[in-house]
């Protein structure tokens, strides 16, 4: 069952952080310590061992990505779409290519809804 609470934490080339993703019904929901807000939709792929995550964060003026270690001037809307093993690959970093650079995840389940 995909559905769930996830501790997500990533690395970028200038820091880390975590935040918490809430999967639900197709539906994702999630903040991070940084200030950032995440909002999208989920979906197994059809071989049913992958799932597709397509969210947007929504980054406020003020905070440092990890990816660019440059303060945002002004809030973004950021497009992020990766594809996970349902498996969570195992607790690997999974390479996610976002429009601010590359970042390195983990998401690991903390419990079913």
């Amino acid at each position: 069952m995909v559905d769930g609470f996830y501790r997500i934490t990533f690395t970028g080339l200038y820091g880390s952080g975590f935040g918490l993703l809430v999967l639900s019904n197709c539906a994702v929901a999630g903040a991070d310590v940084g200030g950032a807000l995440y909002d999208g939709l989920y979906e197994l792929d059809e071989s049913g061992k992958e799932i597709v995550v397509r969210v947007t964060m929504r980054a406020p003026a003020g905070i440092t990505p990890v990816q660019t270690g440059v303060p945002l001037i002004v809030p973004a809307d950021i497009p992020i779409i990766v594809t996970i093993p349902v498996d969570l690959a195992g607790g690997a970093p999974v390479l996610v290519q976002t429009p601010l650079g590359k970042v390195n995840i983990i998401l690991t389940k903390i419990r079913d809804l």
